[in-house]
């Protein structure tokens, strides 16, 4: 019997609470849309308001629960080159209403109009720089160059900011046993009073196994221009190893790497040699040896016109 009342009592308690009109005060979140890259808000508006309803227990509670916004377009507000935006009390308190469930009805709302002041600013495309470094796995390499998307954005401030801007940074991160094709997204950080478009890219990175591969390679002799002088080299090969993705090491030629040395100075017995490749698959280059000997020779004519004969210049 004693439970029943209790029962009983809670019922008409919660049918009481539910039937009595309260009052409750919420904060709503406001979004504004459409304002243009090249505008910054020079004076903020605000991006809440506060929000006083006034009904009946069930109603109130079904108000309160919900997940309200705000929203303002703002493409007719912002115009010219600098100015002042205002949205008036009675739009405002329409878009709370709009809101609302049941007989809510709104006694109180701050602040009750939306202002703020806006100037237009200059605009400037700038490349990104990524930094940070992106490290391969063991025994893989990158077999392209990492990439940015975009690889340049728009920067908005001042003339005089812009004039001292070359380019953008993302945030320093690196990565590091990279394996394959990598994607990340990267934030990008803007110089103090400038306002950035997007403001975060993309990086790319593709890496692969790699594997060594040797070749003999005949070193370029250069032309001494002299018609009776000739240049030798000892040796005149030399051996080239190098690294190569796994996918390409069947697309090497024998073109794409060339040996070369230049031109003998005066009092040097040995020459450097250099190389050039062609193919960008192509890495960590290793020459053997690093540098060769060579010979001069000249060729006298005879004077009786008998053949040629060559004589090594010290």
């Amino acid at each position: 019997m004693y439970l029943s009342f209790v029962l009983l009592a809670t019922v008409i308690w919660f049918a009481n609470a539910f039937s009595t009109r309260r009052t409750v005060t919420m904060t709503i979140p406001i979004t504004y849309t459409h304002v243009p890259d090249d505008y910054i808000f020079t004076n903020a508006p605000t991006d809440h308001v506060n929000v006083t309803l006034e009904d009946e227990g069930v109603d109130l509670f079904n108000n309160r629960s919900r997940l309200f916004e705000l929203t303002f377009d703002l493409s007719e507000h912002l115009t010219g080159e600098e100015g002042t935006f205002v949205i008036p009390m009675d739009e405002l308190r329409q878009a709370i209403a709009q809101q609302l469930v049941g007989d809510a009805s709104l006694s109180a709302f701050a602040p009750e109009l939306l202002t703020g002041t806006y100037t237009r600013q200059h605009e400037k495309s700038v490349p990104v720089v990524y930094a940070g470094q992106v490290k391969p796995a063991a025994q893989h390499q990158l077999c392209e160059e990492i990439r940015l998307m975009p690889e340049s954005v728009k920067v908005y401030g001042t003339e005089q900011d812009l004039a001292a801007v070359t380019h953008i940074e993302t945030a320093l991160t690196d990565y590091e046993g990279v394996q394959d094709t990598f994607l990340t997204r990267l934030a990008l950080i803007a110089p103090k009073g400038l306002r950035i478009v997007p403001d975060s890219v993309r990086l790319m990175a593709v890496a692969e196994q790699f594997t060594e591969r040797s070749m003999q390679v005949n070193i370029d002799v250069p032309d001494l221009q002299t018609p009776d002088k000739r240049l030798h080299l000892f040796p005149s090969q030399v051996n080239v190893t190098f690294r190569i993705g796994t996918s390409w090491f069947s697309s090497v030629e024998e073109g794409d790497i060339k040996a070369m040395v230049d031109l003998p100075q005066k009092g040097v017995d040995h020459l450097p040699v250099r190389v050039e490749c062609t193919n960008p698959h192509i890495t960590h280059i290793r020459v053997k040896p690093q540098e060769v000997e060579y010979l001069i020779e000249s060729y006298e004519t005879p004077t009786d016109g008998g053949s040629a004969a060559a004589v090594p210049e010290d």
